[in-house]
């Protein structure tokens, strides 16, 4: 019997694989979508277990996708004064003052894609007249002798100084804790400076290098707007430091991790500037309040100065020192890929 040989043509194995590769091209889109729709569903099991913490005492993941309100989800907090409604997030709106007594109104805020999933949402800060404010502040009133973690996603739009993320103090007079961009190049170094934060008299500042004593330079930190960021800002109480360095002063130590990586000590700023540890100011996101100003004792909130114009999907507040492990996890969780 005369076995029938086929050769196949050049053309006729190109356009299988012209076949193959359309078809994989149209399951792509597919595929991609159920990976980020599954690291979404975890992150959102992740995230409601960090709420049983008992010293978990706010958790905003952004999920409301609209209206003026955070839904603090903190029910586990071990406080039995506590009331997670307290710790809500408000958000509001500078163009809505009320002109009898200079009182800012909630504003429905504008409501965009967060990290990762179609479905992950997140709250647009315009650097202007945005704000999000926690009514009360008895749970979250730490000083420099109480440990806790504070832990932010968030995605700058545009870098300016002293821009905020967020804040609890009158600045400069009462830094009780907060986070700001520096964005300046100091005229000793060729280091960028990235951000700082403030925990009372501790202020810690880092830049893009690290600069050492002989002069060497080693890379640190280096921010841009296409990427969002965990950073996390911890306070450790510590009686008898090991060692004195400008974030491990007044028997405290700052820790900063970012992305879950605890960041090489910065530079000391204006460390004991400070003239108070405590403040009657509120916890808010998007600005920066000033010790001088209005009469109704809310402080002054300067946009031009402090305004943060980028995205946030998610902030949590512990009472307690997380561990590196355990800041290394929540980044693992959040992050879009690894």
């Amino acid at each position: 019997m005369k076995v029938l040989k086929h050769n196949y043509t050049i053309l006729e194995l190109l356009f299988v694989i012209s076949c193959i590769i359309i078809i994989l091209s149209m399951l792509m889109p597919a595929f991609n979508e159920s990976r980020e729709k599954t690291r979404f569903v975890r992150w959102i099991g992740f995230n409601k277990q960090c709420s049983d913490d008992p010293t978990c005492v706010i958790n905003f993941n952004f999920q409301e996708g609209q209206g003026s309100t955070l839904t603090n989800s903190a029910a586990g907090h071990e406080n039995k004064k506590f009331n997670v409604k307290d710790y809500y997030g408000i958000v509001k709106n500078g163009t809505s003052v009320d002109p009898k007594d200079g009182s800012w109104k909630t504003t429905d805020g504008k409501w965009v894609k967060g990290r990762w999933w179609r479905g992950k949402k997140a709250l647009q800060f315009n650097g202007i007249n945005t704000l999000v404010e926690i009514p009360k502040t008895e749970a979250i009133d730490f000083g420099e002798q109480d440990e806790f973690t504070i832990i932010v996603w968030m995605k700058f739009d545009k870098f300016s100084n002293w821009s905020t993320p967020f804040s609890k103090a009158y600045a400069p007079d009462f830094a009780q804790y907060d986070l700001y961009l520096d964005n300046t190049t100091y005229s000793t170094s060729t280091a960028k400076a990235q951000f700082e934060v403030d925990v009372c008299r501790t202020c810690v500042g880092y830049d893009n290098v690290l600069i050492t004593p002989d002069g060497t330079t080693t890379p640190n930190i280096n921010m841009d707007t296409d990427h969002w960021y965990m950073l996390a800002l911890r306070n450790r109480v510590e009686k008898t430091p090991q060692a004195t360095s400008p974030n491990n002063i007044n028997n405290h130590v700052v820790d900063v991790l970012w992305n879950g990586q605890n960041m090489a000590v910065g530079r000391g700023t204006n460390n004991v500037i400070a003239s108070g540890t405590r403040c009657n100011a509120k916890l808010i996101m998007g600005v920066m309040r000033f010790s001088t100003g209005e009469s109704n004792g809310e402080g002054r909130l300067d946009f031009m100065s402090t305004g943060f114009t980028g995205k946030i999907d998610e902030f949590m507040v512990y009472s307690r020192a997380l561990s590196d492990n355990e800041l290394r996890g929540h980044y693992t969780m959040g992050a879009e890929h690894l």
